[in-house]
């Protein structure tokens, strides 16, 4: 089946059939929030901001690289030797000995690793001149390829859910999921080892993902999260539990730290010597103000560069909240001069402002520094983003649509019917998120056209026999509610003996399920032990 990339992208938010024991035809709401702004951003047509400012988290050859690449001006080069019979390996050195590489190299990896190695030049060649001690094994090289291969599918993930992600309109909390859950479709090709943790004033529960079970129960997780905690988001806390978790338990060693978050939390000053060898990735989502001065000092030092007291150039909102410069350098614990409760009326909101704007900036610099030389990748502009649904987002639509239509129930399996069916469940919920971000009324209108169309095509699905049988309520049956709920123009296109055959087949179970509820209360009620 021939899918556009809207289908393609959808699939992965789907459970396939089987791959869970309950199939899902209702889908929460933030979860298709979520991928409709996962879709707005990181589609093939998309030219967002945010896909370009998260391109080095998705370069899985940036995050997951051996931290020694030798380089063409430092690797030793082989002297000739007489040719012999015995055939020797060894590991690329140059990026022209991608024509010597044994043939096992091209068949055994998939696409995005067998180019990730080769950028790191871990690829195994053959020497056809060369002295016999450099000759290594193919199982010995193998067992390191593998050992460095489980390795960097290990990922450590903390989600920051705290007050402050809130941001304007929520977008800020969904942005920082969709980035997340994308994240996670980027390295499914790849069976990852997942582990998340979410936190605010408190550090969550760990969930694993390791199957594509637990991948689904992970993204659902995700989009489960609420916003909360107390005054402060304690980063340091959760980087803190991420590293013992990862010393204590074997199958976390090696994992790598990827952090999402608003910065606004202490961290302490030694965290680079806890961390050791692991490494720890950061996409940062700031808030405004925030913003506006990483864009003029994104590090500690070009803030402590930034010019004499009184001359340094800052933004002009820092004018709003305090008539003294900023100070020149940013050090120790800014929470030992921050305000107490029972100060807090004698403090004006500027002042506030001011301080907490100081502490996050000392924060964030710190976490930089513990991030040197890894993945710090800052979202800028969040605030007031609207994700709206543009033309070229409606066309993907109607092209999704479009090959929907193409489709005859008569000729797929149980399987493609249900799924089916959930495609256009997701689909019909994705379009009415679509039909509110909409700007202007001919995309609406076109909008509410496709929606008719998945309208359609559902009263078709649901006309199926074995579609019929199955949707039931009780112990282990799908759960319908009232997604699917009939509505006068899902039976627009049906032939009329269709229409009525399905209109009166759904009411016959529905009675009949009623029916045997209220026997069942009437027998319960009839063989009560009588009192007295």
């Amino acid at each position: 089946m021939h899918q556009e990339p809207l289908l393609s992208h959808l699939n992965f938010y789907i459970p396939a059939c089987g791959a869970i024991d309950k199939y899902r035809l209702n889908f929460p709401p933030e979860l298709v929030k979520i991928f409709y702004i996962a879709r707005i951003i990181f589609s093939e047509q998309s030219n967002h901001k945010i896909k370009s400012q998260v391109a080095p988290l998705f370069d899985r050859s940036s995050i997951f690289s051996s931290d020694q690449k030798p380089s063409e001006e430092k690797t030793p080069h082989l002297q000739p030797a007489p040719l012999d019979n015995v055939l020797n390996i060894g590991k690329m050195t140059l990026m022209n000995d991608i024509s010597r590489l044994i043939p096992r190299e091209h068949t055994i990896y998939t696409e995005n690793i067998f180019y990730k190695k080769l950028l790191n030049r871990e690829l195994i060649k053959i020497l056809y001149q060369g002295p016999r001690e450099q000759a290594l094994s193919v199982d010995r090289f193998f067992g390191r390829e593998q050992s460095e291969l489980n390795r960097s599918q290990k990922v450590y993930l903390l989600f920051d859910n705290s007050t402050s992600m809130n941001g304007e309109r929520f977008n800020k909390i969904f942005a920082a999921k969709a980035i997340a859950v994308e994240y996670l479709r980027k390295a499914a090709a790849e069976s990852p080892q997942i582990y998340f943790r979410s936190f605010h004033s408190e550090v969550g529960d760990m969930v694993k993902a390791r199957t594509v079970e637990e991948l689904y129960a992970l993204i659902n997780h995700i989009s489960e999260l609420k916003t909360g905690g107390g005054h402060i988001t304690n980063i340091g806390d959760a980087i803190q539990q991420a590293i013992e978790d990862i010393n204590k338990d074997p199958d976390l060693r090696e994992a790598e730290i990827l952090v999402l978050t608003d910065g606004f939390g202490p961290v302490p000053n030694d965290l680079k010597s806890s961390l050791g060898t692991i490494k720890l990735h950061v996409i940062l989502i700031p808030d405004l103000d925030i913003e506006k001065i990483l864009v003029l000092y994104p590090d500690r030092k070009a803030w402590e560069k930034g010019g004499p007291d009184g001359t340094r150039p800052m933004p002009p909102f820092w004018r709003y909240y305090s008539k003294e410069p900023p100070p020149i350098r940013l050090d120790g614990d800014l929470y030992e001069s921050a305000v107490r409760s029972y100060e807090t009326a004698g403090k004006s909101v500027k002042e506030l402002k001011k301080q907490e704007i100081l502490q996050g900036l000392h924060q964030i610099y710190t976490i930089r520094e513990h991030c040197e030389n890894f993945i710090f990748v800052i979202i800028t502009s969040l605030f007031g983003e609207t994700f709206n649904c543009t033309k070229d987002d409606i066309e993907n639509f109607a092209a999704a649509v479009g090959d929907l239509q193409k489709l005859s129930i008569a000729h797929m399996t149980n399987n493609e019917k249900l799924s089916f069916l959930q495609t256009l469940n997701f689909l019909g919920e994705l379009l009415a998120v679509a039909l509110e971000q909409a700007p202007k009324k001919p995309q609406k209108a076109r909008i509410k056209e496709l929606l008719k169309v998945i309208n359609t095509l559902k009263a078709r699905i649901l006309a199926d026999q074995w579609i019929l049988s199955i949707l039931k309520t009780g112990a282990g049956s799908i759960d319908l509610k009232l997604s699917l709920t009939l509505q006068s123009d899902q039976f627009k296109n049906l032939p009329f003996g269709k229409a009525l055959l399905f209109f009166l087949t759904f009411l016959w179970q529905n009675m009949y399920e009623a029916t045997q509820k209220i026997m069942a209360g009437l027998n319960r009620l009839k063989f009560r032990p009588q009192k007295g």
